[in-house]
């Protein structure tokens, strides 16, 4: 993404993210002998080596995504032409199952089930808005006044701008875990007269999400940078897995993965405060 010197990055660093201060040190090390500390220091060498390494790796990812993008980007394009009732697939591009790992007895009944449908529709009606809203750190976003416009959303975007991997230095070689985004912007939406769910009185609305960002990013105070590193995630989150993965989270197949990951994370770090509390 396109960046400047109030970028993403320095906003963290002004808010205690990865500001100068004495590093933590584990109580472990105090313990070691001077000859311990010699081969401690032969590892730190190493791994100095593997962040070189895979700072190489990661020039070689950024390549891959220029190249393989159009790929994606024709697929996508394919998509929003089945949803917005654009293209009908024939026969032979529907030859999957509704739910992947479904029982037989499951499927049958979600055939029976389905509603007989009326007023014949185009497409595939509400698509966007039921992927987001099945996405639980994106529902909880989304208010009444949302729905409505997001039911009549016909495609989801990211454009990314990129630049060629930086390697880390010997001073931050330590610091560095990969390609970060050091910037994002906001965008200005064009709204029909009256139809604004964010005004009159500004109230909670998905569509703040798309705010323009302030020009100096380090005068922001620390509720207005939370703020922001929420959005940013949720920006990774929208370009990384939703996007890229709609279908699954309108049928709530990666829903369901998605909320297993998470839980499987939390039951993690609950077991290791366990741990360090002492607990058996």
């Amino acid at each position: 993404m396109e960046g400047d010197k109030n970028n993403l990055h320095d906003l963290l660093c002004h808010h205690g993210y990865g500001e100068d201060h004495e590093p933590h040190i584990a109580e472990n090390l105090a313990e070691t002998s001077k000859e311990v500390r010699r081969r401690i220091r032969a590892l730190k060498k190493l791994q100095m080596e593997s962040i070189k390494v895979e700072s190489k790796f990661y020039e070689k990812v950024h390549l891959l995504e220029k190249e393989f993008q159009s790929l994606f980007n024709e697929i996508n394009n394919q998509r929003a032409a089945v949803v917005t009732g654009e293209y009908e697939p024939a026969e032979n591009e529907c030859d999957v199952p509704l739910i992947h790992g479904a029982s037989e007895d499951l499927l049958k009944k979600l055939d029976k089930d389905a509603p007989i449908e009326g007023v014949p529709s185009k497409g595939i009606p509400g698509f966007w808005y039921h992927v987001l809203n099945n996405v639980a750190q994106i529902s909880d976003m989304i208010h009444e006044q949302d729905a409505p416009i997001l039911k009549h959303l016909h495609d989801t975007t990211v454009d990314v701008h990129t630049e060629p991997n930086i390697a880390p230095t010997e001073d931050d070689i330590f610091d560095y875990e990969g390609p970060m985004v050091v910037s994002m912007k906001g965008c200005q939406i064009d709204w029909k007269e009256n139809m604004n769910v964010t005004k009159k009185v500004r109230g909670d609305s998905f569509f703040n999400f798309f705010d323009p960002i302030a020009e100096t990013l380090k005068d922001l105070d620390e509720a207005t940078a939370e703020t922001l590193r929420n959005d940013f995630e949720i920006g990774q989150l929208i370009r990384d897995q939703v996007i890229s993965h709609a279908v699954l989270f309108f049928t709530g197949e990666a829903a369901d993965d998605f909320d297993d990951f998470t839980a499987d994370e939390d039951e993690d770090l609950e077991e290791g405060s366990d741990m360090e509390n002492g607990e058996d």
